[in-house]
């Protein structure tokens, strides 16, 4: 069907993506629009009148209601398919041309990954008095377990993906396969929130009632704004600087083995990403006082006085390094060495699930 207005063609566009199953390629569309309705008159725009400073004025207009850059970006990638598709058609002429003003490309967000003492707080905390933040606790404990294993994909382990003790499952944005041996630690949270129910295939409470891909994708998109919500009242419930997310979970695991000095090749393999420079981007944000750990190695390269402070810095942490060492040896001998320590279990008596 040709289009002849912008509107037209994006609602084609969106529907094609929701037949595909691509459901938040979809919604980015559907919300798209909605933000241009509020721009303008969309039953009037037509793509022969489309020009760089319409789309310019969008991107103003987006800016101004609180969007993010990279949201309006997202928007605006959209937009230029829709708009290349149309070219295609002959109902534009230089699609490239229309977007030479706008910002579509990636800005660093403000930093996503807790600190070990900050994860230690969440592992830590007693939520006895409100079991749905430790619900969203466990789980996003879980999910750090799991190499980060995104929320999609948690919701969406099945049964099957479990042999031998070692989980299989294909990560839902890439098809990418991963493989993770589980540990006691890990069956202490999964047992906690497996799904009884006989006739459901997923492994985990979260997808309830299985059918349509629709009808699940929807009660997997009420589970993570719930999940989401729980996770912003136990940051502020713990006084964190960071704001969990269910993504926070995953940079922290990616962060914290860059800490360790564990190699990023390691790290990118871990998380199933398909380069080392994705991977670099959950890494970029580090604290004042990590670069300048790594400007007084620098500067005892060369001046006496740097190196002096350096090589002191490194005996302490070989001290620390030591201290750890012998107290992952006593964990190993008492069968209890988790990666976080300390873990209390929330008193869900075994029925956890995630609600309001």
């Amino acid at each position: 069907m040709k289009m002849k207005t912008l509107k037209e063609g994006i609602v084609a566009h969106a529907d094609g993506l929701g037949k595909l199953f691509k459901f938040s390629a979809e919604h980015t569309c559907r919300s798209m629009l909605h933000s241009l309705e509020g721009f303008t008159n969309m039953e009037l725009v037509t793509f022969r009148e489309l020009t760089a400073g319409f789309f310019l004025g969008f991107e103003h207009n987006l800016w101004a209601s609180g969007c993010s850059r990279n949201t309006s970006a997202c928007y605006f990638r959209a937009l230029r398919a829709i708009c290349k598709e149309a070219e295609r058609q002959g109902m534009v002429k230089d699609a490239k041309r229309l977007f030479s003003e706008v910002f579509m490309g990636y800005e660093e967000t403000r930093k996503r990954a807790l600190s070990i003492e900050q994860l230690r707080m969440v592992v830590d905390a007693d939520l006895e008095d409100t079991p749905s933040l430790g619900v969203a606790r466990d789980l996003f404990i879980l999910s750090y377990y799991l190499r980060g294993i995104p929320f999609i994909d948690l919701a969406y382990l099945r049964k099957t993906d479990i042999h031998d003790n070692v989980l299989c499952y294909r990560r839902s944005k890439t098809g990418r396969m991963l493989t993770i041996t589980l540990e006691p630690w890990m069956w202490e949270i999964i047992e906690r929130y497996l799904c009884d129910d006989s006739g459901s295939p997923y492994l985990l409470r979260i997808i309830r009632q299985p059918g349509s891909i629709p009808e699940e994708r929807k009660q997997y998109e009420s589970a993570l704004r719930l999940y989401n919500k729980h996770l912003y009242r136990l940051s502020e419930r713990l006084g964190l600087e960071v704001r969990l997310t269910s993504y926070v979970a995953r940079h922290t695991w990616a962060t914290l083995a860059y800490n360790e000095d564990i190699p990023v090749s390691k790290i990118s393999a871990g998380l199933s990403h398909a380069s080392e420079e994705i991977t670099h981007t959950y890494l970029r944000s580090f604290s004042d006082e990590q670069l300048a750990v790594v400007n007084l190695q620098m500067a005892a390269l060369v001046n006496p006085m740097a190196a002096k402070e350096w090589k002191g810095k490194e005996k302490e942490r070989g001290k620390e390094n030591r201290n750890d060492k012998e107290r992952k040896s006593i964990q190993n001998e008492l069968h209890t060495s988790v990666p976080i320590p300390g873990r209390k279990r929330n008193d869900s008596g075994g029925k956890g699930t995630i609600s309001n």
